[in-house]
């Protein structure tokens, strides 16, 4: 049954009984934290847990799992044995063993349980291959925890990927949302859903009817959308249009808005899209005072006639008021995209032209009506 080292050292009697045994594991975990712990003493101490790492008593296993769970004096195969126990016994060593490799780590997560699982999602600096698996086999509970490790090295594919498997989950929305590297694109699709969710609820308990609610959900997410492009860097920018315009989000209403409250990087970056120009060139046609050379680009990005007329006139308000407050009205901020607002209505009220709806459906959100101003 045990090795005649082991009788020789504690005795037959005991290793008879179970708590006998306990004790004899706790006075080896004591002896491996000593700080004169010779390596004889260690092999000692490696010797017991490796004959007792399968015992019928629970408490014997749970004690030598606590002990060897940071060891670096035990073996690979002592640390592989006991992560294949049953997860109470096996979860210390899943959670902290720096002797486990993530193809080791992998495994354990396809073929653990929800326990396992949630001791690896713990663990940290998990490695982008742990967390998504993780992802592709974990409960809602063990992507909460993955979540909620700061440490885990969760790259922009497997954050969109893991919310994509669980986005109905309000939660996790706002786990994620806590994250210092969630990638503007997720958050723009986050804020999106929310909308979404939000205009189903007041449409079903009747608080709206479906056109006002769209209209309101709609003109906040348009909002929100153009607010998180502020943060992301030129190189990216394109990347965060394309996707945008891939989930059919893309729309003449998003772009109308960012350019009549003065967010112009977001509005150059949808044109140099939409009508398959390098950016550099879109911004010298886009700010050329030639009308007939703008009307060009806008039929070329395939925006709608109506709005010309409003783009130029807000293009134009744009760069005057660059001009005209350099260093003192920046770009980005509430107070300039108020004054655009304000400047493109007076400019363009004056206009006969029956597409004035489209700019009244930008400013009503910012409480500026200017119905008493549009033709008739």
């Amino acid at each position: 049954m045990y090795s005649q080292s082991l009788i020789d050292i504690f005795g037959a009697e005991h290793l008879m009984y179970g708590e006998a045994r306990l004790s004899i594991v706790k006075q080896m975990s004591d002896l491996a934290h000593s700080p004169k712990v010779t390596k004889a003493e260690l092999d000692i101490v490696q010797m017991v847990f490796s004959e007792f790492y399968r015992d019928h008593f629970m408490a014997v296993r749970l004690e030598i799992s606590k002990a060897i769970c940071e060891a670096e004096y035990i073996s690979r195969h002592l640390i592989l044995r006991m992560a294949e126990d049953c997860a109470s016994v096996s979860q210390f060593i899943l959670h902290h063993s720096n002797k486990l490799s993530p193809v080791d780590l992998i495994d354990f997560v396809i073929k653990g349980d929800a326990v396992k699982q949630l001791a690896i999602a713990h663990r940290r600096n998990l490695s982008n291959d742990v967390a998504l698996s993780l992802i592709k086999h974990g409960s809602l509970d063990v992507i909460y925890a993955l979540v909620e490790n700061q440490s885990a090295m969760l790259n922009a594919d497997n954050l969109r990927q893991l919310y994509t498997n669980f986005n109905m989950d309000a939660g996790l929305r706002s786990l994620l949302s806590q994250r210092h590297d969630l990638p503007a694109d997720l958050r723009e699709l986050i804020v999106y859903d929310v909308a979404k969710t939000l205009e189903d609820y007041v449409i079903n308990v009747n608080w709206l009817g479906e056109g006002q609610a769209s209209g309101i959900t709609q003109k906040s997410y348009e909002i929100a959308a153009i607010e998180i492009s502020v943060d992301i860097a030129d190189a990216n920018m394109m990347d965060y249009i394309k996707r945008l315009s891939a989930e059919e989000r893309l729309t003449s209403s998003l772009i109308l808005r960012s350019v009549t409250t003065g967010y112009m990087k977001f509005f150059e970056y949808s044109l140099a899209y939409l009508s398959g120009l390098p950016i550099k060139k879109l911004h010298s046609l886009l700010h050329n005072p030639n009308g007939s050379t703008r009307n060009a680009l806008f039929n070329r990005s395939k925006l709608p006639q109506d709005l010309h007329p409003v783009l130029t006139i807000a293009v134009d308000v744009y760069r005057d008021m660059k001009f005209q407050h350099a260093g003192n009205l920046q770009p980005g901020t509430l107070e300039f995209s108020v004054n655009m607002i304000k400047n493109v209505t007076e400019c363009y009220h004056m206009q006969l032209d029956s597409g004035q709806a489209y700019l009244q459906r930008v400013l009503d959100c910012y409480y500026i009506d200017i119905s008493d101003r549009m033709a008739a």
